[in-house]
């Protein structure tokens, strides 16, 4: 699959490769200076391959619809026996062996470069995975529902929407530099609990249990209603006859 589609190559591989590159020789800049800024190398380079997971996952689920659509394929797509959540979940799975190859070079990258070791996190990183990739899937469902609905006028949400979520999710700092009203809003968000958590590891070796929990509680709400948005905003998307039309 990848071979024949150098868009998808440069998505997997490529600007994975340069953020990593790049934040790496910012991160060394820090290493040069006196001072405890050095500290938080770790934890930029850890937030920035972690973040990824959530990059890519939420994208490849919205991209393919994206691509059938801007390939006039999309009515095809639908008029055989392949149902949505089938679509949904092959999508699913290509994405997630997209996402190890991504996330074994961005890795392989930090680790040669800048002797950044990802697996430092221990078995920790396992968790962190699965509640990335679970908020990113939720986020790539609620998009691709708004997406079959509203048609091709919101298709740049696909690629940016999740950017809102950035700020939020203390993927560079911690919770506590946000205003009080964001912090609240941090919570909310899986994201937030598993950086939180990251950095916890990395700075002493052990994480408290109520960030996972929080992570994996609000995941489990936020697929079950992401899921049921999407199959929601299909149907009605059929009724009114918007699946024929979004490719316009």
């Amino acid at each position: 699959y990848l071979r024949h589609s150098l868009e998808d190559l440069i998505d997997t591989f490529f600007w994975p490769s340069i953020d990593v590159i790049i934040w790496g020789f910012i991160t060394t800049y820090f290493i040069q200076l006196k001072g405890p800024v050095a500290g938080i190398v770790a934890f930029l380079l850890g937030g920035l391959i972690l973040w990824n997971i959530v990059w890519r996952a939420q994208q490849d689920i919205s991209m393919a619809l994206l691509k059938n659509i801007w390939g006039k394929n999309i009515i095809n797509l639908f008029s055989t026996p392949l149902t949505p959540w089938e679509f949904i979940t092959a999508t699913m799975i290509l994405g997630f062996f997209k996402i190890i190859l991504t996330i074994s070079l961005v890795a392989a990258i930090a680790f040669v470069l800048y002797s950044f070791n990802l697996f430092s996190l221990g078995l920790y990183l396992l968790p962190f995975f699965v509640s990335l990739i679970a908020f990113a899937w939720a986020a790539g469902i609620f998009i691709t529902g708004l997406i079959i609905r509203y048609g091709m006028r919101i298709q740049a949400f696909a690629w940016s929407l999740i950017i809102l979520f950035h700020p939020i999710s203390a993927v560079f700092y911690p919770v506590s530099v946000l205003p009080p009203f964001l912090q609240k809003i941090a919570l909310l968000l899986p994201t937030a609990h598993i950086f939180e958590g990251m950095r916890e590891v990395l700075g002493t070796g052990t994480l408290s249990s109520e960030h996972l929990i929080w992570a994996f509680a609000l995941n489990v709400i936020y697929l079950i209603f992401s899921a049921w948005f999407f199959t929601f905003m299909f149907e009605k998307a059929r009724e009114k006859g918007k699946i024929a039309k979004v490719e316009i």
